[in-house]
C-alpha cells in the first residue's frame, strides 16, 4: 500500500531553514538531483535537489537560494545518514565537484542488478514493482529556466517520492537471497571511487573520431580552436555546441578562408558574428598553426596517428594475456556465476571490463566479489589466485 505524499517547493531561505530543522530529525532520506550538463547552459550545473524526508518531498531550488547549501551538504557527509537513491553516479560526481563528500549512498539500481534484475529505468521499476505510473515527459527539459512549470515539479518529485517503497521491495529480496552484504559493500566501494576529477567535469573532451581526416597541424589547430570556443561559451553561459558547431570548427582548420565570411556564418552564434570576434578567431587560427609548426608537427601525417611498433606490441601482449585468462579461468567463472546467480548478476560483478582488469592486474574490487570468485574457483578447480593478488 503506497502512502500519500506531499510536495513542497523551497525557494526562500525561511522555508529552507525550516526544512533543515526537520532534516536533522531523521537518519535517512531519498535523494535525487536535476542538473544541466552542457545542454542548455555552460558546464555541469546543479539545478534542483529533490529530497524526501519521511512522507514529504522537498524540492530545493539552489538557484533561488543562491546555493546556500553548506548545512545540507554536512548532513549528506555524515556516515550515520543513509542516502537512498537510484542510478546516482552523475549526481555523486556533481556533488563531489561542489565540495560535498557524500558518504553512505544506497543506490537501488545496484541492488536490482545484484538480485538479477535486468537494467530498467526508475519509471519502469516503480511501475513493475509498485504498480504506480509516473511521468517522464520532462526528462530532458530545461532545468535552468525560472519559473519552473507544474509539470517539471511533478516530474522532479516523482524521482524520490517512491524510493522508500522501492527500497523496501529491493532490500527484502536482497535479504531473501543473502545478498544484502553485497549491496552494502558494492555501494561503499563504488561511491568512494572517484573516476572523474572535479576540474574536468565542465569540460567537453575532443573525441578520437573528431580528428579523423585532419593532419597533425590541423589536429593541433582544431584542439586550440576547441579550447578558444570553450572560453567563449563559458563567457556567454551557453553550451559550446551552440557557440560554434564542431563541423564548422573542423572545416575552419582545413579551409582558413572561411574566417573571411565569419559575420554571415550560420554555424556561429549570432552574438559572435562581429568584427572583434572575427579578428580574434583569425589570430587564434594563425597562432595555432605557427605553434604547431614550431612543435615540429607534420602536414603529411594524420592527426590520429597509428600505434607505434612498441605500443602495438604492448597492445597485442595485453590482448593475449586477457585471452589466456578467459580461457583458463574467466569463461568458466562467468558460466558458474550465471548458473548459480543469474545472467544479470554475472554481467554486473564480472563484466568484460572487470575480466580485463583482473587479467592485467589493475582491478580494484569490493571484498565480497573476491571471496565469491575464490569460492567458485575452488568448486570448479580454477587457478584464480594469481589474478586476485
Amino acid at each position: 500500500m503506497i502512502k500519500s505524499h506531499s510536495v513542497q517547493y523551497l525557494d526562500t531561505l525561511p522555508a529552507y531553514y525550516a526544512f533543515l530543522t526537520e532534516l536533522h530529525q531523521v537518519n535517512e532520506i531519498a535523494l535525487d538531483l536535476e542538473f544541466d550538463r552542457n545542454r542548455y547552459g555552460y558546464g555541469f550545473q546543479l539545478c534542483l535537489i529533490q529530497c524526501r524526508v519521511q512522507s514529504t518531498c522537498y524540492i530545493i531550488d539552489p538557484l533561488q537560494l543562491e546555493n546556500n547549501l553548506e548545512e545540507f551538504y554536512t548532513y549528506l557527509e555524515d556516515p550515520k545518514h543513509s542516502i537512498i537513491c537510484f542510478s546516482f553516479g552523475e549526481d555523486f560526481r556533481l556533488l563531489n565537484s561542489l565540495g560535498c563528500n557524500i558518504t553512505t549512498v544506497r543506490d537501488l539500481d545496484i541492488g536490482l542488478s545484484l538480485i538479477n534484475e535486468a537494467k530498467q529505468s526508475l519509471v519502469n521499476q516503480i511501475s513493475s514493482r509498485l504498480g504506480v505510473q509516473t511521468t517522464k515527459s520532462s526528462q530532458t527539459s530545461n532545468w535552468l529556466i525560472r519559473p519552473l512549470s507544474a509539470k517539471q515539479l511533478q516530474y522532479a518529485s516523482e524521482d524520490v517520492l517512491y524510493l522508500f517503497e522501492l527500497r523496501d521491495s529491493v532490500i527484502e529480496e536482497l535479504h531473501s537471497k543473502s545478498r544484502y552484504n553485497w549491496f552494502e559493500q558494492e555501494n561503499d566501494w563504488l561511491y568512494s571511487v572517484e573516476s572523474i576529477q572535479p576540474e574536468n567535469l565542465n569540460k567537453i573532451s575532443i573525441k578520437h573520431k573528431d580528428l579523423d581526416g585532419l593532419n597533425e597541424i590541423q589536429g593541433y589547430t582544431f584542439k586550440k580552436l576547441f579550447e578558444w570556443r570553450d572560453l567563449q561559451a563559458k563567457n556567454l553561459g551557453k553550451p559550446p555546441f551552440q557557440i560554434i558547431n564542431n563541423h564548422f570548427l573542423k572545416l575552419l582548420t582545413q579551409k582558413h578562408a572561411l574566417v573571411n565570411h565569419w559575420k554571415n556564418e550560420r554555424a556561429v552564434h549570432y552574438s559572435l558574428r562581429n568584427s572583434s570576434i572575427q579578428t580574434a578567431i583569425s589570430q587564434q587560427l594563425s597562432s595555432s598553426i605557427e605553434e604547431a609548426i614550431t612543435k615540429g608537427l607534420d602536414s603529411t601525417k594524420p592527426a590520429n596517428s597509428p600505434l607505434t611498433p612498441n605500443e602495438y606490441e604492448e597492445f597485442k601482449k595485453n590482448q593475449n594475456i586477457i585471452k589466456e585468462a578467459k580461457k583458463k579461468v574467466f569463461d568458466t567463472l562467468k558460466d558458474a556465476l550465471v548458473k548459480q546467480y543469474g545472467k544479470n548478476v554475472q554481467s554486473y560483478i564480472l563484466s568484460n571490463r572487470v575480466i580485463q582488469d583482473l587479467a592485467l592486474g589493475t582491478a580494484q574490487l569490493p571484498s565480497y566479489r573476491i571471496e565469491l570468485f575464490r569460492q567458485l574457483s575452488t568448486v570448479y578447480s580454477l587457478e584464480i589466485e594469481s589474478y586476485l593478488d
